[in-house]
């Protein structure tokens, strides 16, 4: 007896909820970089996307072979197919003669790791010149989960596994006999549990590659009386920029009774069209292999051929994600590049000089020792200069040199804005006019923003405002170029407490900030007589 189909269903809702919750919500607002840059680093990486190809059942792979290649973190897929074929000989337990039957399979599949997928499906059935009273209706509700081990993307090999289980709630299997039809998981009236170990073999890029795929299969059915079935595929794949053409062959058999003869077997030719927009087009057919039966009463495991056509819509949920982190990863590149120039460089001069040193040395310690005495007046006089310039510094300077960091509480903005506030302009030319005395500071002009809005609104706000300042003040002391840098922290650097007013005024800040901290000593400390060179 088959199982109730509200207790049959219980296990698909948790698999459809695991589905649903998995799902992105919204995304956030991610931070806008520099059209240009983003373009230079595409066209250096030179990264082709290309949508794979997919199954009935919303996996990568050919029609009804599966890939042992995970969809990716963050990739959704929607799909939908639809199967035809036309019942040419009538017998027990299948359709009338000439009826025609259709099926169409809806899929949602998600990666939500980078080795982890989860599916789920809903068929449903129709026909024509069909004489039965269920006619039409649901056919058969699936879900579930697709792990592959975490190969190189450069091996040759993937491997993986794949559990599912489907409840049958169609009121007509359109085939009754043993597990025969292309249809038996489509219009199921049962509760079954597959199991399938899968293989694949690639050589190639994704848009041109070759790949064959291996299917090992068990299906169990929760019905009494029903044999386990042993299923079995394999499927060769050609990738073509905009297209893949493929060949599988497949195999339905009792795994108590294996006769791969009269038993469901069947080749699949198939072609996916790839296009620009995400979108697959699928078109193919199934043709039998199967030997009649001597039995009467079920002839026939498979009609001649069935064809169906299909569509899935597959795309990047987290694309502008690894574009922002490919971005970054360039940027730490060329910093590397410019640091390791500048070691070069540092490691040539220091070579010249220390042969330079070693001749001169003897000259430099008696001039050093001749100019002792003239050294130490210097460095008095210049302890009594740098005493005079600390007692002529305004508090800006003193705060600024002090400390290393500097609110700027004079300069404004618009709500929202990242222009300067006319009224700002006159306190930003005496800052500006400030930092050329001091030209060994790197400076960083920080953005920051209360928490009212998004945090992706904010740090672009507090971005477009740091780089405001840091080039109205480069315009105005063109000495400051390749001193100062701009960076918008948004609302992650509150230094009061955001539920209050005061608080998000306090929070919405620029500041000075000085990188090379080590330099202040410079300013701040008078010079200390070094010994003479040479000297004991």
């Amino acid at each position: 007896m088959r199982m109730q189909a509200s207790k049959s269903a219980f296990g698909l809702v948790s698999v459809l909820s695991l589905l649903a919750g998995s799902l992105p919500t919204a995304a956030e607002p991610i931070v806008n970089v520099d059209p240009p840059a983003l373009e230079s680093i595409d066209e250096t990486t030179n990264i082709k996307v290309v949508p794979p190809t997919m199954t009935m059942q919303g996996t990568r792979g050919l029609s009804q072979t599966a890939s042992a290649e995970a969809l990716g973190e963050g990739r959704l897929v929607l799909g939908l197919h639809g199967p035809w074929y036309r019942q040419e000989r009538e017998f027990k337990g299948v359709p009338n003669q000439q009826a025609d039957i259709f099926t169409g399979v809806g899929t949602i599949s998600y990666g939500i790791s980078r080795q982890f997928d989860i599916f789920a499906s809903l068929t449903g059935y129709g026909s024509q010149n069909y004489a039965s009273d269920n006619a039409s209706g649901l056919g058969t509700i699936g879900g579930g989960i697709q792990a592959t081990l975490p190969f190189s993307p450069s091996a040759p090999l993937r491997m993986g596994a794949e559990f599912a289980v489907f409840n049958g709630i169609s009121k007509n299997p359109i085939n009754s006999n043993y597990s025969d039809g292309y249809n038996y998981f489509e219009t199921r009236t049962g509760l079954d549990f597959r199991g399938n170990l899968i293989q694949t073999l690639v050589t190639g890029s994704e848009d041109a590659a070759i790949k064959v795929h291996f299917n090992e299969g068990l299906v169990t059915s929760a019905e009494n009386g029903v044999d386990p079935l042993l299923m079995l595929a394999t499927g060769v794949q050609f990738n073509l920029p905009v297209a893949a053409l493929g060949i599988e062959l497949h195999s339905r058999t009792s795994l108590n009774n294996v006769d791969m003869d009269t038993d469901p077997l069947w080749v699949t030719p198939s072609l996916q069209f790839r296009t620009a927009y995400n979108l697959n087009l699928s078109l193919g057919g199934d043709i039998s292999l199967s030997k009649d039966r001597p039995d009467p009463s079920a002839q026939r495991a498979l009609e001649p051929f069935r064809l169906f056509g299909g569509l899935a819509f597959t795309f990047d949920t987290q694309a502008e994600k690894r574009r922002q982190e490919k971005m970054e990863a360039w940027r730490l590149g060329q910093e590397k590049a410019r640091l390791k120039a500048r070691n070069e460089e540092l490691a040539r001069q220091a070579r010249e000089d220390s042969a330079q040193s070693v001749a001169d040395k003897a000259a430099m310690a008696e001039k050093a020792r001749q100019d002792s005495l003239a050294n130490a007046a210097a460095l008095a006089d210049a302890r009594k200069k740098l005493q005079d310039e600390l007692n002529k510094r305004t508090d800006l300077e003193k705060q600024l040199l002090n400390t290393g960091l500097l609110v700027m509480d004079a300069v404004y903005f618009e709500t929202g804005k990242t222009e300067i506030s006319i009224n700002s302009k006159p306190y930003l030319n005496i800052l500006a006019k400030m930092l050329v005395k001091y030209p060994k500071l790197q400076i960083e002009v920080a953005g920051h923003t209360d928490n009212v809005g998004s945090d992706g609104y904010n740090m672009n706000l507090s971005q477009g405002r740091a780089m405001s300042v840091m080039a109205y003040m480069q315009s105005q002391q063109s000495e400051l170029s390749g001193r100062l840098t701009a960076k918008g922290y948004g609302e992650s650097m509150a230094k009061a407490d955001n539920t209050t007013a005061e608080g998000r005024k306090l929070n919405r800040r620029t500041e000075l900030q000085v990188l090379n901290k080590d330099a202040l000593r410079e300013y701040n400390e008078p010079p200390v007589q070094a010994a003479a060179p040479g000297a004991e």
